[in-house]
């Protein structure tokens, strides 16, 4: 039997990662799905940017398309570990998916939560 391209399944969409100083903040950009298959892509991501010295971490989710559960216990684990390490953790401008979650877990009264990376990192004094 022979398969037509059509027949094959798709692959799924992956997550990708951008980090970049801002002034004494690390932001760290997510686009793409945060799922159990992602997870440690982002993870990979925002513990470098956190093993970067920030002293803030900021999480642009504007272009997270798909996002569950794991996705929002990894921004809990980071969250955790930046506690720990005395770094206030911003999201910046969650996607209507990830906003839906937020919301629904009651996760939304968790996080500081900003509308664009300069307001995040405006009001910010170390």
């Amino acid at each position: 039997m022979t398969s037509t391209p059509a027949d094959l399944p798709m692959p799924a969409p992956g997550l990708k990662t951008d980090t970049v100083r801002v002034g004494d903040a690390v932001v760290c950009v997510l686009s793409g799905d945060l799922h159990t298959g992602t997870r440690a892509v982002g993870g990979q991501a925002l513990n470098e940017a956190l093993e970067s010295g920030p002293a803030l971490l900021v999480v642009d989710l504007d272009a997270v398309e798909l996002f569950t559960v794991d996705g929002l216990n990894l921004l809990v684990a980071v969250q955790d570990a930046a506690r720990a390490l005395g770094v206030p953790v911003v999201l910046v401008s969650p996607s209507a998916g990830v906003r839906r979650v937020l919301d629904v877990t009651g996760a939304t009264e968790t996080f500081t939560i900003r509308s664009t990376i300069a307001e995040a990192t405006a009001g910010y004094r170390p």
